[in-house]
């Protein structure tokens, strides 16, 4: 329960002991309303100035009573404001506020649907590769704890089904969607949903069950990803093939925690009007100008893997390259259009 409903509760019960407290009085002692609330007052803060006195048997064993749950109720308020002012109440509804002003300022961002074990991951990848997200899960404990660890973390409480928590995450002016929930058909909804706001939006959908899969498709994602397929394929790989994976997975390792660099596999699109459109990987020099090693290009229907030199790239041809991220980062930047001086 949130500190401030543990206060706002503890002030109706000691109010509601006041007057209670004072409605007695006035049955057994014949006070009059004002002096009976007057003397419930002071008694439960223990001021006891002395003009007031239980007289009768009834009103002094009820103001023991009062005595004992009043001043327990008001420990247990103050301990709530203490809780308020000293334990970073303040502190976390200023770090709510500066979060909601980022989020106000997304663009061309990612918002990621559900906060499980596949969101954590995708939000530690945008993390470290710097690109912009926001967060949809119904987990607020979590959500909080993470901002508590992560100042630039971004989040919105509510079930990504609702259209209205979409347009929260902005999602008219996000690039992409990755919608990861628990539930299949939820990742349905969300995906239907996300298509129908925002046509353009590239939506990536996580699918527990296989048939779930071509639902996803239909519903409209560009990509559906299964973790048990994936894995299920990993596995049969390494009983089959376990030389090569494990030479990949061993390289990339050594780079990572001997070198400390980060290596991966990008596919990246030649653009008409690029440096490298209409030219040859030999005289576009894509080795000495990005240090990315081309393992494959993609022209139409047919992968060529390990391609010569001398092959010419046309425009939409899809670049297969393995390197570090600045060196895939150069590389994409020579496959993109040249900007007009």
């Amino acid at each position: 329960m949130d500190v401030v409903d543990k206060i706002k509760i503890s002030i109706f019960v000691m109010f509601s002991l006041i007057m209670a407290y004072a409605g007695l009085m006035a049955y057994f002692e014949g006070l009059n309303t004002l002096d009976a609330i007057y003397y419930s007052i002071t008694t439960i803060t223990t001021v006891g100035f002395g003009d007031f006195v239980p007289i009768t048997s009834n009103g002094k064993i009820i103001t023991a009573i009062y005595v004992l749950l009043g001043v327990s109720i008001g420990l247990y308020t103050l301990g709530n404001f203490a809780d308020f002012f000293i334990g970073g109440y303040f502190q976390k509804t200023k770090q709510l506020k500066i979060m909601d002003k980022k989020i106000s300022k997304l663009k061309n961002h990612y918002i990621i649907c559900g906060y499980g074990k596949s969101g954590r991951v995708v939000v530690d990848k945008f993390e470290k590769e710097g690109i912009e997200y926001v967060v949809i899960d119904n987990n607020i404990d979590t959500l909080e704890n993470e901002l508590s660890n992560n100042p630039n973390f971004k989040y919105i409480v509510g079930d990504a089904t609702h259209d209205e928590i979409l347009y929260n995450a902005k999602i008219n002016d996000a690039k992409g969607l990755i919608s990861s929930v628990s539930n299949d058909s939820d990742n349905v909804y969300i995906v239907l949903s996300s298509r129908r706001i925002n046509p353009d939006l590239y939506i990536v959908a996580k699918a527990d069950e296989q048939v779930a899969m071509d639902k996803l498709l239909i519903a409209g994602a560009d990509k559906v990803v299964s973790p048990y397929v994936i894995g299920g394929l990993r596995m049969a790989e390494l009983a089959v093939k376990p030389g090569i994976l494990d030479f990949v997975s061993t390289f990339m390792s050594i780079a990572k925690y001997e070198y400390d660099e980060d290596l991966e596999i990008r596919k990246i699109i030649v653009e008409d009007g690029s440096e490298l459109h209409n030219n040859t990987i030999l005289n576009t020099n894509i080795r000495q100008k990005s240090g990315a090693t081309i393992i494959g290009i993609k022209k139409e229907n047919n992968l060529i893997t390990n391609p010569p030199a001398d092959i010419v790239l046309d425009s939409d041809d899809i670049l297969y390259a393995f390197g570090t991220k600045e060196q895939l980062d150069s590389l994409e930047n020579l496959a993109k259009k040249q900007k007009k001086q």
